[in-house]
This record gives C-alpha cells, sequence and structure tokens, in this order.
C-alpha cells in the first residue's frame, strides 16, 4: 500500500472516529450529569465539572481538529482557484483556533475569554460555511446550495437565544447542523473520490 493511501485511510478513520465522538459523546455527559438543563446551563458547564473537564478537553480538540481536516480536504477537493481557497482557509482557520481556545479557557477560568473563543467560532465558522456554498453556488446553483441553507440555518439558531436564559439550545442545535454538514461534506467527498 502506498504512503498517499494509507495517510488517506488514517485521515478517515479518524474522520470517522470524530464523527461518531461527535454524536456518542452528549450520552456520556447526559449518563455522568442526568439534570442537566439546557435551558439553564450552556453546554461548556461540562467543561467546568470536575469528573468531565479532561473528556470535555478532548472532544473539543478532536472535533477542532477533525473539522480542519474535513474542511480543508472538501476546499482543496471543491475549489481550483488559490484566491478563493487562501480566502476559506483564513476563515476556518481562524474559527478553529477560537474553538481550541473554547477548549482550553474554560467558563472557571475567564468567562469572559471563553464566551469572546466561543462567539468567534460561531460567527467565523457559520460564515466559512456560508462563503463556501455561495461560492459553489457561482457556477452551479444547485452546487453549494446545502451548505447555504445551512450557514443560513446556523445563523438563524442564533435567534434562540431570545427565548431561553442559557446558550444550551443555541449551542445544540448549532453543534447538530456543524455535525451535519461534516458528514454530508465528508460522504458526498468520499463518495466522488472512491
Amino acid at each position: 500500500m502506498s504512503k498517499f493511501k494509507s495517510i488517506r485511510i488514517y485521515r478517515r478513520t479518524f474522520l470517522v472516529f470524530s464523527i461518531l465522538l461527535g454524536i456518542f459523546s452528549p450520552l456520556f455527559f447526559l449518563y455522568k450529569f442526568p439534570d442537566f438543563n439546557p435551558l439553564v446551563e450552556p453546554i461548556s458547564t461540562f467543561g467546568v465539572k470536575e469528573s468531565t473537564f479532561l473528556f470535555w478537553k478532548f472532544v473539543i480538540v478532536v472535533l477542532a481538529i477533525a473539522i480542519v481536516l474535513n474542511a480543508l480536504k472538501a476546499i482543496n477537493f471543491y475549489f481550483k482557484l488559490r484566491r478563493v481557497r487562501l480566502f476559506l482557509k483564513s476563515i476556518l482557520g481562524f474559527s478553529s483556533i477560537s474553538l481550541m481556545l473554547v477548549a482550553f479557557i474554560s467558563m472557571n477560568f475567564n468567562e469572559t475569554l471563553h464566551h469572546l473563543s466561543a462567539f468567534l467560532f460561531f460567527m467565523t465558522y457559520n460564515f466559512f460555511v456560508f462563503i463556501f456554498g455561495f461560492i459553489r453556488m457561482y457556477r452551479d446553483l444547485r452546487k453549494g446550495f446545502l451548505s447555504v441553507i445551512i450557514g443560513s440555518m446556523m445563523l438563524l439558531s442564533t435567534i434562540l437565544l431570545i427565548p431561553y436564559e442559557s446558550y444550551g439550545v443555541f449551542e445544540i442545535v448549532y453543534v447538530s447542523l456543524v455535525l451535519i454538514w461534516n458528514i454530508i461534506i465528508f460522504t458526498k467527498r468520499v463518495i466522488k473520490i472512491g
């Protein structure tokens, strides 16, 4: 087996593991804290609890790396212009750094910096997904439509901040949309490449 093929297999295995981690880790957190209420508490609460803070950091870091790997491969696969690639990669890089900061700056360490990092991740990743689709729609309306819709839904999910006293519901909806978009982009690319 060539080195290129083995790297591809490792990357795909890591991405599948990350997707499964993103789907099943909430079950672990709910098992540890069955009284968790997203209407009252943000999901970052798990990063403060003593029994889950290490696993919380692990999950966030793994998901941040997976998001970058998946999006970088998608950018290189779908876009040929260098300036478009550079633009998308810079937005992606900024959002990924923001997500890493969310993992390492917990609410009990510096709540303001944690919230700022989370806000920057939510806004820049949303912008990335939307622009990713918008640029793809430039040539063929159908191709980028899904990314534009999911990017718009991410932005609309901020409306969930109005009726609830916590960020929890918004964060759950947003993270679900991030997972859905990454799963779709990953599977479409894998099917096309083979």
